[in-house]
């Protein structure tokens, strides 16, 4: 069996192989002196490296036990207090819009309603009550009178 290049025995070492490849280097190690002492000296070179870095750990850090967080039983039952109480003023809300969509066109003519509408520029340096309001009102019979106030 050939040797295995210094990348190879660098997978071996970092254990990025799979089981099967792990065994076939395991056994090659075992007959190879050459291969044995190139990953001594790169097993040296890593501690080496990692001991200049700092990066070995000495000494174990105490981690505690993972404890899942309490959630408490009174903070729940607020939220699903009011959870009925948001969904019938919802469903309420929703009958009122509904309503009157569907019973806008049935209103009797002569029923009074009330239009806001903004004709020509605004400018935004001067103030509301600057500007002046036109009233027009029209009448059940199509009769349309206009009020101007300044």
């Amino acid at each position: 069996m050939s040797c295995f290049n210094e990348e190879q025995i660098q997978y071996y070492l970092d254990n990025e192989y799979g089981v099967e490849k792990k065994g076939i280097i395991r056994h090659h190690l075992e007959h190879c002196p050459l291969c044995r002492k190139t990953l001594e000296y790169q097993r040296q070179r890593a501690l080496e490296l990692k001991q200049s870095l700092d990066l070995l750990v000495t000494e174990q850090a105490d981690i505690p036990d993972f404890k899942p967080p309490v959630t408490s039983l009174s903070r729940r039952k607020i939220s699903t207090q009011y959870i009925l109480p948001l969904a019938v003023a919802a469903s309420l809300l929703l009958i009122v819009l509904l309503r009157s969509f569907f019973l806008a066109d049935k209103l009797p003519f002569d029923s009074q309603g009330v239009q806001f509408m903004v004709s020509g520029e605004l400018d935004a340096n001067k103030t509301i009550t600057e500007y002046p309001l036109i009233i027009t009102i029209v009448a059940p019979d199509g009769s349309i009178s206009q009020k101007t106030i300044n």
